[in-house]
């Protein structure tokens, strides 16, 4: 019998090296004393506040060639099939109390994109698909990869209110490899 698929059935970290170690001094001292706090370092935060992953599909324009009597044909393009994927990744986090999350991933994407960076790339990311039982299936591996864009941060004095929102972060990547787990 085929089980219908869950859409949290997935795993995705930043390596440990994600979060400069300059950064991540500046924000201990901040986790530390968040009360009952158990995350110690600020990747373990960052990958706690993950909420969903968002890869786009894969498409390309056709070519299309005039043919006699005014017919149109079309044709797939000439491009290479890794030029079809759109190469992006999107991955939600949860707001939390002070917006630290976002503060920090701000300062990650200033770091990453500072031309005094000797990193050209992050360090490949990997989202692995995994059954109902744990185990995982495929390894989406993502390599080349760019930190684009954080959402915009909306703040108002007429909400006072507690509320679960989220923010997006966009990568970019240059190769994806798709690995099937054997074992």
């Amino acid at each position: 019998m085929l089980l219908n698929s869950r859409d949290n059935l997935f795993e995705f970290n930043f390596p440990r090296q994600f979060i400069p170690k300059h950064i991540a001094e500046k924000y201990k001292p901040y986790l530390n004393r968040l009360p009952g706090n158990v995350i110690e370092e600020p990747i373990d935060f960052l990958n706690y506040t993950i909420q969903a992953i968002n890869i786009p599909g894969f498409s390309y324009e056709p070519v299309e060639q005039n043919k006699p009597l005014g017919r149109k044909q079309q044709y797939r393009s000439s491009f290479p099939e890794t030029e079809m994927y759109q190469k992006e990744l999107i991955v939600q986090f949860q707001l939390v109390d002070g917006y630290i999350n976002y503060w920090m991933l701000l300062e990650i994407l200033k770091y990453y994109y500072d031309y005094q960076t000797e990193q050209p790339y992050l360090d490949n990311l990997n989202l692995r698909i995994t059954d109902g039982e744990g185990n995982a299936l495929v390894t989406a591996q993502l390599k080349a990869v760019l930190m684009r864009q954080i959402d915009d941060l909306n703040m108002s004095f007429a909400s006072n209110v507690a509320e679960f929102r989220t923010f997006n972060v966009t990568f970019v990547y240059n190769f994806l490899d798709i690995l099937i787990e054997t074992d």
